[in-house]
């Protein structure tokens, strides 16, 4: 039988152990807690910015934006309440979509409230119950996203390939320039029918006899040319001569000068535009080419099927910061 002097240290040992073990719970629990209010914290301050990087890619002013703090009702934390101002430009509906993509792998919950007499939307992020953030969209009169304007002229296109027909079928806002050759007819047919332009492109290289000019050719040759080029590419936007080639910088360019000016037809130099065409680095160029827009006054820009490929991402990047995207004859 236990003695009763080693059941009193039995009952001893064991209500110390007790005692250590409902210490260690506590401290357990509270830096649980502790550490779980800090990650919560740090989800609504990460989800703010991430919210705020959004409306900045949109290209919306910061004086269009007011940021203050709100209660929520489920959980009475104090939680972000942005207030935004959209341009008129600018959609309500585009930019809530944005936000839903890029929050949606977070798990939050999406609310979004329009109210239709005023345009006024509303919207909370929710983890749970709780709201994380909220935000209050509406328009402001008269204020637009005028960051510039540029077009886009595509040279060197290849007559039944397949990407590039998929590009004039495209809802792409472009031009293409041409030499003047039958080998073009096609695709003229499929700028015609999706409403794309066209420029004629007034070179050295011109093969076709009918539409061929030269700097030693007479004046009644070159008149009897421009009027057959007039005649069947008499939807072009406008003409555009090689400022590099023979027939340029001989007097016969006078003549063709002359001869589109009595018919009100634009003619243009290749070094009238910006020229894009094998840059090295053309991301970088075409990022000076838009930072250095002039909001009155447009850019056009000149380059191969290639290159423009290329920049797709940055020109849907651009322009949805509010930079536009215009047909060449708009800025001719």
């Amino acid at each position: 039988m236990l003695s009763l002097k080693f059941r009193s240290n039995l009952l001893l040992s064991l209500f110390v152990l007790a005692i250590i073990l409902l210490v260690i719970n506590v401290l357990i629990k509270s830096n649980y807690t502790a550490t779980n209010s800090g990650e919560q914290l740090l989800d609504v301050k990460e989800i703010r910015q991430r919210f705020l990087n959004i409306l900045d890619d949109f290209g919306i002013d910061d004086e269009l934006i007011k940021e203050s703090s709100s209660k929520d009702e489920f959980s009475g934390r104090k939680i972000p309440l942005v207030k935004i101002k959209l341009p008129e430009d600018l959609s309500i509906p585009e930019v809530l979509q944005d936000i839903y993509h890029s929050f949606a792998k977070d798990s939050l919950i999406f609310s979004s409230v329009e109210k239709v007499k005023n345009g006024k939307s509303t919207l909370a992020l929710l983890k749970g119950r709780s709201a994380i953030l909220q935000a209050e969209f509406n328009y402001v009169k008269n204020v637009y996203r005028n960051k510039g304007t540029i077009a886009f002229i595509l040279k060197d296109i290849e007559p039944g390939n397949d990407l590039t027909e998929g590009l004039i079928e495209s809802s792409a806002k472009l031009s293409v320039l041409i030499r003047p050759d039958s080998k073009y007819n096609e695709v003229l047919e499929l700028i015609k029918e999706n409403d794309k332009q066209f420029s004629i492109l007034i070179d050295d290289d011109i093969s076709e006899q009918k539409y061929k000019l030269g700097p030693a050719f007479s004046e009644k040759r070159v008149i009897a040319v421009v009027k057959t080029l007039v005649k069947d590419f008499s939807n072009a936007t406008c003409f555009i001569i090689d400022d590099k080639s023979e027939f340029y910088n001989s007097p016969n360019r006078l003549i063709i000068t002359r001869e589109l000016n009595k018919r009100n037809i634009k003619l243009f130099t290749l070094s009238d535009f910006v020229n894009l065409d094998n840059i090295e680095n053309i991301v970088e160029s075409f990022g000076k080419v838009i930072e250095n827009l002039n909001r009155d006054k447009g850019k056009v820009i000149l380059l191969d099927e290639t290159s423009y490929r290329v920049l797709i991402p940055e020109i849907k990047k651009y322009k949805k910061r509010g930079y536009k995207v215009l047909n060449s004859s708009q800025l001719l």
